[in-house]
């Protein structure tokens, strides 16, 4: 059946609309972004280390291996991160800076983007890259992927089904079942920061840079669309029972709404900056959110209480996961991934840990099984296991030097 995009209508006394964020379009129509972002990450890449990881060797799946990974500095004896970086599809590309990450409910593919318009699938175990989806090509008329920045991936609950968004207004869907072949393609929409998919797999989600937050349905309806108060949205997620979204972005505000009627259940303003990210914590009713002030918060809602709040870095905040039931990895502009762990009152938090390695932004992180995967402006891809249990089996897996096992060369 066709996907097809719906809109709901909102109630109570906030009316929610979401206006274009200038700068973005600004950025796009007179820079080139991977200029940007390469600028970024290089002026914090001159240390030594960065200097000796210049030139990778690559193994012969072109995946480079990036020299003697950084030791962690943590509270506990983790081992070392697994630290490789992606093959550029494009010549003329050197580095690869990775936008997103999604985890394979099915425990076998880590789909990773790029700034280069394309995403690669990676063995989970291995970070073997087996095949890219997209052509990499840069322009408007690009037949097949994204021809922009990809700022968004995420798996349907079931693994059936790849979602990717991003600068060029493009939302695809990719057919696991067809080989990941393009499922459906929904165009001329603005620039998109967040995609989700909700627990039933009947409906998803899509915010960005523009008045509208879109909900995408596989049955067509006449009613409302829905807007936002924000004057742009970055992160979007839905409850475990599918009865609960929660949407967030520059205005602090956590918004709160029932899918199905597109009621209003909540708006209250818990930030002072720009959310990034957020997230519900396993079959819970309690959100998860970062924002640009180093902030990270927990909030109830059932009960709309705020049940921790505490400042983890003097830096931004870009990106979080959700580890386990205790324990939530947030990272940003410091660098630096944050282990912060609920004490045993059950709400207070704490940081029990940092994950070193990066010399540039931590743009996204995914975590799964008690690994944390890692990317952003230094090019790179990281996977930092924190399942004791499997510290010993990890290490000869991967060899005390952390290289990486042989494999074909990647296929388009």
């Amino acid at each position: 059946m066709p996907i097809l995009p719906i809109g709901v209508r909102t109630q109570g006394t906030r009316r929610l609309t979401l206006v274009r964020h200038a700068g973005a379009y600004e950025m796009r129509n007179t820079i080139n972004r991977r200029q940007l972002l390469v600028a970024l990450a290089t002026t914090s890449m001159v240390s030594p280390a960065w200097n000796a990881w210049a030139a990778p060797p690559a193994d012969a799946n072109g995946v480079g291996v990036v020299g003697d990974p950084i030791q962690l500095i943590t509270a506990n004896d983790l081992p070392e991160a697994r630290v490789v970086r992606l093959p550029p599809v494009d010549e003329r590309v050197k580095q690869v800076v990775v936008t997103s990450i999604a985890i394979d409910p099915r425990g076998e593919w880590l789909a990773v983007a790029g700034d280069d318009h394309v995403i690669r699938l990676l063995r989970l175990e291995t970070l073997q890259v087996v095949r890219t989806l997209g052509d990499g090509h840069r322009s408007a008329s690009s037949p097949i992927g994204h021809s922009d920045m990809i700022r968004t991936l995420a798996f349907d609950a079931t693994g059936s089904r790849l979602a990717s968004a991003g600068n060029d207004g493009r939302l695809i869907i990719w057919d696991r079942n067809e080989d990941f072949s393009v499922l459906q393609e929904i165009g001329s929409a603005p620039a998109l920061a967040c995609v989700s998919f909700s627990p039933a797999g009947d409906q998803m989600v899509a915010v960005g840079f523009d008045q509208e937050v879109f909900l995408i349905s596989n049955q067509a309806g006449n009613r409302e669309r829905l807007f936002c108060d924000c004057n742009d949205l970055r992160c979007c997620a839905y409850r475990a029972d599918g009865e609960a979204l929660a949407i967030a972005g520059r205005d602090g505000h956590l918004h709160l709404f029932n899918p199905q009627t597109g009621k209003l259940i909540a708006d209250q303003h818990l930030h002072q900056r720009r959310v990034r990210d957020l997230a519900f914590m396993p079959n819970s009713d309690i959100l998860v959110s970062v924002d640009e002030a180093g902030v990270i918060m927990r909030w109830d809602t059932r009960t709309k209480e705020v049940l921790s709040q505490q400042t983890i870095t003097s830096g931004r905040l870009f990106s979080l996961a959700i580890v386990d039931s205790h324990r939530i990895a947030a990272a940003g502009s410091d660098d630096v991934i944050h282990l912060v762990d609920l004490a045993d009152d059950g709400r207070s938090l704490y940081v029990s840990g940092q994950l070193r390695g990066h010399v540039g932004s931590v743009a996204t992180l995914a975590a799964v099984d008690g690994m944390v995967f890692s990317g952003g402006f230094d090019a790179t891809l990281r996977r930092w296991d924190l399942n004791q249990n499997a510290i010993a089996d990890s290490k000869i897996a991967l060899g005390n030097d952390g290289s990486s096992p042989a494999s074909e060369p990647t296929p388009r």
